[in-house]
C-alpha cells in the first residue's frame, strides 16, 4: 500500500470516529436543547425522554473523550520517562517551587501562574511529579490551583484534560481555581472562565464551604 493510501485510510477513520463520538452527539444534545428552549410546555415524560437522550449523549462524549486521551496519553507516555536526566532534574526543579502540601489543611496549592503548557509532554511530567509528591500520605485532598496567565497549548490540551480529570478523580475532596489580579481584565482565564474566582482569598474560602459541607453530611 503507498503512503497517500496510508494516510486516506488514516483520513477516513479520523474522520469516522469524529462523526461517532463527537460531532453526532453534539448535535443531538444541541438539538435537545433548542427543543426544551422552544417548547417550554412539554409535559413531564417528554422533557425526561429528552432528557435522558442527552445524558445518554454526554456519555458518548466522555467516552469518546477519555478513549481519545488515552491514546495520546500512551503515545506519549514513554517519551518523557526517556529524558535525559539533567532535562528531568530540571522539571521537576521547576515544578517543586510550584507545588506546596499543607498537610494540616488537606490542601496541595499548585501555582500555575505564568507558566505554558506546551506539549503533552509536559503535562505527563509535571501530573507524574505530583502524583510522587503525594503517593506516600494516602490521602484526598482539596485541590487549589493559581491559574493566572496559564496557558494550555493545543498540543497540550487532551493530555491536559485526560491527566486533570484522573488525578481529580483519584485523589481530589474538590478543586478550586483562582487568579490573583488587581483588574478584571488583566488576565483573559478571568473573563473565560465563570469558575475562576478573583483572588487566593476567596478560593480558600470556598474550599472551607466544601469542607464544611461534606463534614454537615
Amino acid at each position: 500500500m503507498t503512503e497517500d493510501a496510508d494516510k486516506n485510510d488514516i483520513t477516513l477513520a479520523l474522520n469516522t470516529m469524529l462523526e461517532r463520538d463527537f460531532v453526532s452527539p453534539l448535535t443531538s444534545i444541541r438539538g435537545v436543547l433548542e427543543i426544551m428552549r422552544d417548547f417550554p410546555d412539554l409535559s413531564k415524560a417528554e422533557r425526561e425522554r429528552f432528557l435522558s437522550n442527552a445524558m445518554a449523549d454526554c456519555a458518548r462524549l466522555e467516552k469518546g473523550i477519555d478513549q481519545l486521551a488515552t491514546t495520546v496519553y500512551a503515545a506519549f507516555d514513554g517519551t518523557h520517562r526517556d529524558r535525559q536526566p539533567a532535562a528531568a532534574t530540571e522539571i521537576e526543579s521547576e515544578f517543586s517551587g510550584r507545588v506546596q502540601l499543607f498537610e494540616d489543611l488537606q490542601i496541595i496549592e499548585v501555582d500555575f501562574s505564568d507558566f505554558v503548557f506546551s506539549d503533552s509532554a509536559t503535562v505527563n511530567a509535571f501530573y507524574d511529579y505530583l502524583e510522587r509528591r503525594i503517593a506516600a500520605s494516602g490521602n484526598r485532598w482539596y485541590i487549589l490551583v493559581n491559574y493566572r496567565h496559564c496557558s494550555v497549548w493545543p498540543e497540550a490540551w487532551v493530555a491536559f484534560a485526560h491527566r486533570g480529570q484522573k488525578f481529580n478523580s483519584d485523589h481530589s475532596l474538590g478543586t478550586v481555581r483562582y487568579v490573583e489580579v488587581s483588574e478584571p481584565g488583566e488576565d483573559p482565564n478571568l473573563l473565560a472562565d465563570p469558575d475562576l474566582f478573583a483572588s487566593r482569598d476567596e478560593a480558600l474560602a470556598r474550599i472551607e464551604e466544601m469542607r464544611a459541607a461534606a463534614t454537615a453530611g
